[in-house]
């Protein structure tokens, strides 16, 4: 039976054969496409759920005063980056007193929040730190997306001698996206299971104007398009209402 593991221990280890067609410089191209109007070179940057920093080492580029987090240690210590600044917390419970001119998250990972108490806790944190004028970014999967993601439901993969097949379901009722990894490590079987919640567009909405936080603009993600219920993946971007 396949041993159980804490979730992205062993996934940080095929995580680059995992994102391998994702263009992390294009994506942080695009980030500051959507903050440049908003903030200064000299910003105090700071990204929830950096995973292994491959965005913030193309955002380094950009904004020098960034500081990098994540709940997984495993994540953080994979990057081989010394010129970023990184810390292991909570994006629910963030451990910072200064504000921030420019707070991100991407890939999906405020929907790793499975209940939305701990959704309105991380607006609730966004409403602390930051700062007045200063925005904060982060984008969501919808519906849609996990219908597309589903039609493939099967993939196989080799990374650095390391096997692994990886499935994902969608539970319309639960809206709960499971992608299930199994992983071979020499003679010895492991499993990860990553839940993430699909919530209603309009409920991002009501949860950020309950933290006095208004959408300036939501996005298609990666355009400039205005996004709807039947986007895939949207861009949201939040500044502060007082």
């Amino acid at each position: 039976m396949p041993i159980r593991s804490e979730n992205y221990s062993l996934v940080s280890k095929i995580y680059p054969h995992l994102m391998r067609k994702i263009s992390y410089e294009y994506w942080a191209d695009y980030l500051f496409l959507i903050s440049k109007n908003f903030i200064k070179r000299d910003a105090f940057v700071l990204e929830l759920a950096a995973g292994n920093c491959t965005l913030a080492k193309f955002y380094n580029k950009k904004y020098k005063n960034i500081i990098a987090t994540d709940l997984s240690f495993s994540m953080l210590n994979s990057s081989a980056d010394k010129s970023i600044k990184k810390v292991l917390c909570n994006m629910i419970s963030l451990p910072f007193k200064n504000s921030f001119n420019l707070i991100f998250s991407c890939f999906d990972s405020v929907n790793y929040l499975l209940i939305k108490k701990d959704v309105n806790k991380l607006f609730a944190n966004i409403n602390n730190l930051l700062s007045d004028k200063g925005i904060f970014t982060f984008d969501v999967s919808l519906e849609n997306n996990s219908r597309i993601h589903i039609k493939e439901p099967i993939r196989e993969g080799k990374y650095k001698g390391i096997t692994y097949k990886h499935t994902t379901s969608y539970d319309p009722k639960k809206r709960i996206h499971k992608n299930s990894f199994e992983i071979k490590l020499k003679d010895k079987t492991f499993t990860e299971v990553h839940r993430q919640k699909i919530y209603p567009f309009i409920d991002y909405f009501k949860l950020l104007q309950k933290n006095e936080l208004f959408v300036l603009h939501c996005y298609d993600a990666f355009t400039f398009k205005d996004a709807t219920e039947n986007s895939n993946r949207v861009q949201f971007v939040v500044k502060k209402m007082r």
